[in-house]
């Protein structure tokens, strides 16, 4: 059985990578309010470690908790993309994209992979999965 699937838009593509951007922006300014426009209320977290193997999985709160550990810790958070791959399929996207994480003078390397929806014509993050 077919699916109908709604129309994407041209801009559609342009939108899902400004709501990565905003969650780049509340990862490097801690900032609460970016975190919860670029995610959606009911979002998780959930990282991959590449030594063990080992998944963790947050709730949107816990994770910004995390982030906020994060720059107690280390000072200075800014994580950085290059190179993204977006599929958008009417009112879903996914992001598929390297990232190089500093955490204070450290660097890490790993990958992230954003899901989102479109609600109320607006872009939201549903899941993130990372491994580093």
């Amino acid at each position: 059985m077919r699916q109908s699937v709604a129309a994407t838009t041209p801009s559609d593509e342009k939108l899902v990578l400004e709501t990565i951007s905003t969650y780049l922006q509340a990862l490097y300014k801690n900032d609460k309010g970016l975190f919860l426009d670029a995610f959606a209320e009911t979002a998780n977290v959930s990282h991959c470690s590449i030594a063990d193997e080992k998944m963790t999985v947050w709730s949107l709160p816990d994770f910004i908790d995390v982030v906020d550990g994060l720059h107690k810790a280390n000072g200075h958070v800014e994580e950085f993309h290059t190179d993204p791959d977006v599929a958008v399929t009417g009112p879903v996207a996914s992001v598929h994209v390297p990232f190089l994480l500093k955490l204070g003078s450290q660097e890490v390397t790993g990958t992230d992979v954003f899901a989102l929806a479109r609600a109320g014509g607006k872009w939201k993050i549903t899941s993130k999965l990372y491994s580093a």
